[in-house]
């Protein structure tokens, strides 16, 4: 029933929020722009593919425009008529620039001139019409009409076998033989309506890669220097105030996490293969990168740190298009492999697009523990661990062109994968005048699947871009885990052997429905609601074997069913007033949560209202990229289903997993200010208060085990500053740096867990001739704390050469990970009396050699994306 209503008040709204179409003009910022960029914005904005030389279209030519209304016909015909250019509208999505010769032009002067007036079908004025004298395909001359339709062209001497064309956005083209027009007096033409939708065109000024706007830093990649020769990864280890470590973990700011979104798509893979997905895709597939340090109130309110969301390429190709995709890394004495292909197909208003891709991983691991306990006793392990890890992943992705503003979609993600890894431990319990040695051999075997379909509705409802969408979601999760244990220590008559079996299934319903009204005058209205509803069962069961049969511990044993209901409704408004931007919102959350462990009939009820308002503000300094940003926003970290199931897994004798009942969420406040100069130099500041923090914290149990679990810190503070520097050298050789210093400041049980880190690093990148390209990466990171746990300092550094082959439809790629092999994972843990030092070393220091080759055949055409809705609900299920 209240499933029902939720839908019931989604329709309702919806029915209300239909609008009338914005028709005639096109909204342009004051200013000066170089005309490549205006041609680049009406092609990526408008759908038209544009064609130009750049011998024809110059560096140094600029647009001047001192109003904020235009038709596009007028824009273009304004500047080109200067520069003694035309262009041409071959059919409805491709746009040809042209140059007039100057043998062309010399013939014309002095020449005959024609008059004539352009109306519609209702005798209406046209203004703006552009008027093209042809011969054969070459165009002899070209003008543009006034505000009241009337024009005047000159014609030359030789007149046989010319073309009179007179063309306008929004009506039909028509051509007429100058041999069968009335040139008696002025000529009088009529053009038909032509029923396609305009699309806006906002032309931003774009001198740099990077742009600042009012909530989000973007890394414009098409079209500039770092289009060519990186993968996607690179592409954010490239960019301000992102940090990504040799493992392929992204943080933002600090020790902040991030969500990765690609097309508005959450990415929910994990860290590894994540990092393995951005690396297949190529940086000339992407058009731009926003980087959300401080996501505002149209983004759920889940999360602890910010968003990355990447934008893919909007053309590709028509009929089809094949990627494939084969990476080989050598992990010292074991292979890794990963291989696949991407497709796309469109065929009229029908579009399908997929992916499938294997990977097989082995890896060997050294881990050695050491544990000092308050009575001077101490356990010492040695451990060797295998990963053998096959992973499977498929997309398919439909989507059909309603008309020309609305399109239906689905999408279906399927992944599984099969990892088993085997241990060996070595440990020893040194305790007063005695020494207890063990050795564990114990098998982990994991086989999660997942199934995620994603259902949308999108309408444009008019040529301002205004957009109303409707998204379902489905989600189903399925994750079997296994742990067997069999101990053996001298002297003992037998081993002792037992199993941890941790099934766990999710099911998360999710719907949404938003709606975004464009205005005239540089104002726009957001508001939207959204359900989602999350169904968990997971169970921890443990078996001792005794007497040749498995037997329950109840003891470590735990059934946890999970119900979670939100309701979500936000608005948001943006204005821009000359050089000023203001954008704030305000987002409502109801959570309501119901957990029961079955077997100690623990109850988890939670039922709380927030609100998180956000403002961003936005003030540009003349008209050369060059602003000053401040926000705030507010946050909240939910706990994950798995840290509130109030279970107890025991991983050997001496260390537990363990579960948090009582767990709370926690609440971000966040102020960010700075500066971003003309060259994509930024500087920032910022600061957080976190109440209830959620950390990970580490104690010891009867002076024996080691117990890792999830707490609330009463509060946390964090401030600090970044900075990032891109410089060009040469034309060959480019740098970029980022910087960032930053203080966490927090308590627990009067124990002071304060902390500074700072971290840099350096990228260059060298084009050799036409050679190879060469990509070296260093990065340095000073030690940190996770709770009570501190990690030791990383220095890392990597070096790729690529080169494009097959006549650029290849590109192989050779790189070398770790060139000094000093990544590792150290970690040192201090707590009442109780001193932990544990290392884990994996093999970082590697080399491999990945290829990539591209099929296309057809026509240009827009790719299509599906939106998904329950993406932070995603994040929390393993």
């Amino acid at each position: 029933m209240f499933t029902r209503s939720i839908l019931s008040l989604i329709i309702t709204v919806v029915g209300l929020q239909l609008c009338l179409a914005q028709v005639g003009h096109i909204r342009v910022e004051p200013g000066t722009y170089p005309l490549k960029d205006v041609f680049h914005m009406i092609q990526s904005q408008c759908g038209y593919t544009v064609f130009y030389s750049d011998e024809i279209v110059m560096e140094d030519m600029t647009l001047t425009v001192d109003t904020k209304q235009l038709t596009l016909d007028y824009l273009l015909n304004k500047k080109l008529k200067d520069y003694h250019l035309a262009y041409q509208f071959l059919d409805k999505h491709i746009l040809v620039i042209s140059d007039l010769s100057r043998s062309t032009l010399e013939q014309m002067r002095g020449a005959n001139k024609i008059e004539g007036h352009i109306s519609d079908i209702k005798n209406k004025p046209l203004p703006y019409a552009t008027i093209r004298v042809l011969k054969g395909d070459s165009i002899i001359g070209v003008t543009v009409a006034d505000e009241l339709g009337r024009f005047n062209i000159a014609l030359p001497t030789e007149q046989r076998h010319l073309l009179l064309e007179v063309s306008s956005l929004g009506y039909k083209s028509i051509k007429k033989s100058f041999d069968g027009l009335d040139r008696t007096g002025k000529l009088k033409l009529t053009l038909d309506n032509d029923n396609t939708i305009l699309e806006t065109v906002t032309i931003t000024e774009n001198r740099s890669p990077y742009v600042r706007q009012a909530d989000r830093m973007i890394v414009n990649v098409e079209g500039t220097m770092l289009a060519n020769g990186l993968s996607t990864l690179d592409l954010l280890q490239r960019s301000p105030n992102l940090w990504v470590d040799h493992n392929g973990n992204i943080r933002i700011r600090g020790n902040q996490s991030v969500i990765v979104m690609i097309d508005d798509i959450i990415q929910r893979m994990s860290a590894e293969q994540l990092a393995e997905y951005l690396r297949s895709i190529p940086s000339e597939n992407i058009k731009r990168i926003e980087i959300i340090s401080n996501p505002g109130a149209e983004y759920e309110a889940q999360g602890l740190g910010g968003i990355v969301k990447i934008v893919m390429k909007k053309g590709t190709n028509d009929g089809f298009k094949v990627i494939l995709l084969a990476r080989y890394i050598q992990n010292v004495k074991d292979p890794y492999f990963n291989g696949g292909t991407l497709f796309d197909y469109k065929n009229k208003r029908f579009y399908l697009s997929g992916a499938v891709a294997y990977t097989k991983d082995k890896q060997r691991y050294k881990t050695d523990y050491n544990i000092q306990y308050p009575d001077d006793s101490k356990y010492l392990s040695n451990t060797q661990r295998f990963k053998d890890l096959n992973g499977y992943n498929a997309r398919l992705t439909a989507n059909y062109e309603i008309a020309k503003n609305q399109n239906i979609g689905l999408q279906t993600i399927w992944t599984n994968s099969k990892s088993d890894q085997d241990f060996h431990t070595n440990n020893a319990h040194q305790m007063q005048g005695d020494t207890l040695y063990k050795t564990t051999d114990n098998v982990w075997k994991n086989r999660p699947t997942m199934v995620n379909s994603t259902f949308n509705y999108s309408l444009k409802i008019d040529t301002l871009e205004s957009s109303f969408k409707v998204i379902a979601d489905y989600l189903y999760n399925d994750n079997r885990e296994s742990n067997h244990y069999r101990m053996t220590a001298p002297n003992s008559p037998a081993p002792y052997i037992y199993q941890n079996l941790s099934p766990s299934t999710t099911h998360i319903y999710s719907i949404q429905a938003d709606l975004n009204k464009k205005y005239q005058k540089d104002f726009s209205f957001s508001t939207g609601i959204k359900y989602v509803q999350t169904k968990r069962n997971n169970t921890v069961e443990r078996n001792n074997f005794i007497a040749d049969n498995w037997q329950l511990d109840s003891l470590y044993s735990n059934q946890f069913i999970y119900n979670e209901d939100l309701v979500m409704g936000y608005f948001t408004l943006d204005k821009k007033i000359n050089n000023f931007s203001i954008k704030a919102g305000l987002r409502a959350e109801q959570t309501f949560i119901d957990g029961l462990s079955v077997t100690s009939s623990e109850k988890v009820k939670q039922n709380y209202l927030n609100l998180f308002p956000s403002i961003f503000l936005l003030q540009n300094i003349g008209k050369k990229g060059t602003s000053i940003h401040l926000n705030y926003g507010k946050r909240v970290r939910r706990p994950s289903f798995k840290d509130l199931n109030p279970y107890t897994l025991q991983i050997d004798d001496f260390v537990l997993i363990q579960g948090n009942v009582n767990l709370q969420p926690e609440y971000i406040h966040r102020i960010e200010t700075g500066i971003m100069l003309k060259n994509g130099i930024s500087v920032d500041l910022f600061y957080s208060n976190t109440q209830d923090k959620i950390v990970q914290f580490t104690t010891q149990v009867n002076n024996r085990q080691i117990k890792y679990q999830s707490i609330n810190f009463k509060n946390g503070i964090d401030y600090g500053s970044s900075a990032f520097l891109p410089f060009t050298i040469n034309s060959f050789w480019r740098v970029q740096s980022s910087l960032s210093f930053f203080k966490s400041k927090f308590e627990y049980h009067n124990v002071n867990l304060s902390q500074q880190v700072f971290e840099g690093s350096l990228f260059n990148f060298l084009k050799v001739s036409k050679l190879f390209d060469i990509n070296l990466y260093l990065s340095y990171q000073t030690p940190s704390y996770i709770g009570n746990t501190k990690y030791a300092d990383q220095f890392y550094s990597s070096i790729m050469f690529s080169r494009g082959i097959l006549n650029g439809k290849g590109k192989i790629t050779l790189q070398a990970n770790d060139l000094f092999n000093t990544a590792r994972e150290r970690e040192f843990s201090s707590y009442e009396g109780t001193i932990i030092n544990f290392y884990q070393k994996r093999p970082t220091r590697t080399f491999g050699l990945s290829f990539t080759y591209t099929i296309t055949k057809g026509k240009k055409f827009e790719d299509r994306k599906i939106i998904q809705s329950n993406d932070e609900q995603r994040k929390r299920v393993n």
